[in-house]
């Protein structure tokens, strides 16, 4: 009988982008992996190579805890922690790979997460190298199926500490493209463990409604235009954050807060990273929309992985009702599907992956279910959802496009297709189009201080323009 995933008592969740090469060790005297035919880089290591390793030898006399156990161990050094980072788990730019796996698996084994850099972690003194560190350890867990956030239950608040470290890692700071790669990993792996209490209680902060914060103006109104139900709750939330920063004697700014900016500031870096470190602009799409042939081995392989993974990430945050609740008007506020199917990296030899990731995430995005309850949509309720999306964008041209007089007052089924909508709109000039798309679209479609409020209970609770502002 066809074995079927996930029903199981001990079925793992696997990553589905990229397993790592491995260098092989060899003798000297052996011929370079590379010159042997028809050979593999290995992704295992014998007992023997990790007991005649240097690593081996440096976890037996500072926190190893089998073999000589009377000999007493060396007092923790960040050094040390700093310069195995630096010489065994960084990687040289430009490979795809993003950790040197077989030091990552001699450091497992011996247990460095467990023994030396979670004991000795504190959230305050705790050096990038230090967070870092345990960011691979964790990561090398979740690749070999085994517990991974086990060891932290012994100290359940400094790992809310760590969390917060690992949140803020980026500050001041600018990452490698693999030490970036290997950061979205990690929130990867933390939100595909929602069920752990102790990640849980940080993560999901990431995708409250105070995420709502970094929706532009327009999209933030429509939003509580479509879901007057949050209304309410939306002004509780405000009043509270005002009083709690009343109290620390801080001026109330939500927007400036790690909640709010984390996955925007993600998200920005992501597509910065697409537009210009996977193909270098003068290495662009050229007229016939093709990239040349003798052009393919400049993409950059390891700006490929991090784009790739991060389209597992808003995946995952799409497909899980706690995280699409608030997630996905962000998401679609910032456009990442259509700015992904523009991008060179879609349409490239190399980009099979990356597009179909892309497709995938446009299909979740688009998922026909109510994002604050989890019902199904009927069809109904999904045609009357998109005639509200395009009566609210006939509504803004009727008020600040006059040129585009003639599409708002189009009968829906006459503009809600591509062709139809482009022809309507190809009366504007690009300067045009361009203030359209990046400036009127950022303010409500009804007027400029007052959001047009929708009939039924409770709408007139609706924040007015001026309280928002305040509010930003």
């Amino acid at each position: 009988m066809t074995k079927v995933y996930g029903t199981g008592a001990y079925d793992f969740k696997r990553h589905h982008v990229a397993e790592y090469p491995v260098e092989q060790l060899h003798q000297p005297g052996d011929k370079p992996v590379e010159a042997k035919p028809g050979s593999a880089l290995p992704s295992s290591i014998t007992l023997s190579e990790i007991q005649r390793d240097r690593l081996t030898m440096i976890a037996a006399a500072n926190w190893s805890k089998t073999g000589d156990t009377s000999q007493p161990k060396q007092p923790f050094e960040p050094e040390l922690v700093k310069e195995i980072y630096q010489t065994e788990l960084s990687v040289k730019e430009g490979q795809r790979k993003t950790v040197p796996l077989q030091r990552v698996m001699i450091l497992e084994v011996s247990q460095y997460l467990e023994n030396y850099l979670w004991p000795n972690f504190d959230p305050e003194t705790a050096t990038f190298e230090h967070v870092m560190s345990m960011i691979l350890m964790v990561n090398e867990k979740f690749r070999e199926n085994v517990a991974a956030w086990v060891c932290f239950y012994d100290r359940k608040d400094v790992f809310k500490g760590f969390l917060e470290r690992v949140l803020r890692l980026k500050s001041g700071r600018e990452l490698s493209i693999a030490e970036k790669t290997n950061y979205l990993v990690f929130m990867i792996n933390a939100f595909q463990s929602l069920e752990d209490e102790i990640v849980s209680n940080t993560v999901l902060t990431l995708a409250s409604l105070e995420s709502w914060h970094s929706l532009s103006y327009g999209r933030f109104q429509m939003e509580l235009c479509f879901n007057p139900d949050l209304i309410k709750k939306w002004k509780k939330m405000i009043r509270k954050e005002a009083k709690e920063a009343a109290k620390r004697g801080e001026p109330f700014d939500p927007s400036t807060t790690l909640e709010v900016q984390f996955l925007r500031n993600l998200i920005e870096e992501f597509l910065e990273i697409l537009d210009s470190k996977v193909v270098p602009p003068d290495r662009s799409i050229n007229e016939d929309d093709q990239l040349d042939a003798n052009r393919l081995e400049h993409v950059d392989d390891a700006c490929v992985l991090y784009c790739e993974r991060f389209m597992e990430f808003l995946i995952d945050l799409l497909s899980q009702l706690p995280t699409r609740r608030y997630l996905r008007p962000l998401v679609a506020d910032v456009a990442v599907v259509a700015k992904c199917h523009l991008s060179a990296l879609y349409r490239h030899e190399k980009g099979k992956l990356f597009a179909q990731l892309v497709d995938l995430l446009q299909f979740y995005e688009g998922f026909e279910i109510n994002d604050h309850d989890g019902t199904q949509l009927t069809d109904d309720e999904v045609l009357q959802s998109h005639y509200d999306r395009v009566q609210s964008f006939q509504l803004l041209a009727f008020k600040k496009v006059p040129k585009l007089r003639e599409l708002a007052l189009a009968n829906i089924g006459s503009i809600d297709k591509r062709n139809d909508l482009s022809k309507k709109l190809s009366v504007l000039p690009p300067e045009e189009l361009k203030d359209l798309v990046c400036s009127k679209l950022m303010k409500p479609w009804a007027t400029d201080q007052k959001l047009e409020k929708r009939k039924g209970e409770g709408e007139s609770d609706m924040p007015d323009g001026d309280s928002r502002e305040k509010e930003r």
